[in-house]
């Protein structure tokens, strides 16, 4: 897979020159963003409580960061005060920035935690049930597959 993405990126860099002449580029870019999380997520493996603490966070962030389970950043603020009693207020702060907000919480206070565990696992499996009813393509169906992943990750948080 890695040799794939590989070939994937260099075929990206070879049309640079054509994107300055207008060509659209973006579902490439787009493609090879997910392929590799895609890639991350297989290589991730059945033993999962070998991932330290930091790796754990880091797949939260990811989670988050996800726009088929948050799309717009009211959406995460939204989530957060509602599910993990963060009490954000509307923010101009980046999607980033309010995801780094809200892992410092949890990596400060136990309760948040705990709090988000639960509210991001109900989260995914509503995206992954909603994922599964709606339609049954190819890209669906493995953002599914994702999603009940990261459940299985965050599970031994």
């Amino acid at each position: 897979m890695a040799k794939h993405l590989h070939d994937l990126e260099r075929i990206l860099k070879d049309l640079s020159d054509y994107e300055k002449k207008g060509l659209d580029t973006s579902y490439l870019k787009s493609f090879i963003k997910q392929y590799k999380v895609f890639i991350d997520i297989n290589n991730l493996g059945s033993d999962i409580s070998s991932y330290s603490y930091e790796d754990k966070l880091e797949i939260i962030r990811e989670i988050m960061s996800d726009r088929s389970i948050f799309p717009n950043i009211k959406d995460i603020i939204f989530f957060a005060n509602e599910e993990m009693d963060v009490e954000f207020k509307s923010q101009n702060a980046s999607r980033d920035t309010t995801i780094s907000r809200i892992i410092k919480r949890v990596e400060k206070d136990p309760e948040v935690k705990r709090k988000l565990k639960r509210s991001l696992l109900w989260a995914i499996e509503d995206a992954g049930y909603a994922l599964k009813t709606k339609s049954h393509s190819s890209r669906k169906v493995s953002n599914s597959i994702e999603l009940n992943k990261w459940v299985e990750i965050l599970k031994d948080l």
